[in-house]
């Protein structure tokens, strides 16, 4: 007998194990962006979906692209959001780095998406490590 096993008892019901939850499948693609609104001086982009690291590509690749075009305010709304993994706040937090050089102001929205307020929580929490 190893030291990991343990006699059973004849009728006794088999150890209870504690197992860890499954990992969370990633989503292909499943991230939605449009453009709400467009002028000069604004730009509304609302964002649906799930951001992980699969779709985290796409998010940076728009906002860079709204970036670019220099408007003075990028909104981002997230208030369509099932899910917002830690891809995500890296893209939102290398998107403001890249605004602010650009001299575009970045507002993030999480609107009623309980993921996204979530997620923005944290990054508020984290923001004086990130400096």
């Amino acid at each position: 007998m190893t030291t990991h096993e343990r006699p059973r008892v004849a009728g006794a019901d088999p150890p209870l194990t504690h197992r860890l939850p499954s990992p969370r499948a990633p989503a292909d693609g499943d991230l939605r962006s449009r453009l709400r609104w467009k002028s000069p001086d604004a730009i509304v982009v609302q964002v649906g979906g799930e951001i992980d690291l699969c779709t985290a590509g796409t998010l940076e690749a728009t906002l860079a692209e709204h970036v670019r075009a220099c408007p003075g305010v990028l909104r981002v709304d997230l208030g369509e959001v099932r899910f917002f993994g830690a891809a995500g706040l890296r893209v939102l937090v290398r998107a403001h780095r890249h605004a602010e050089a650009a001299g575009v102001h970045l507002v993030v929205d999480p609107g009623r998406s309980r993921a996204a307020v979530r997620a923005l929580e944290l990054l508020d929490e984290l923001e004086p490590l990130l400096r």
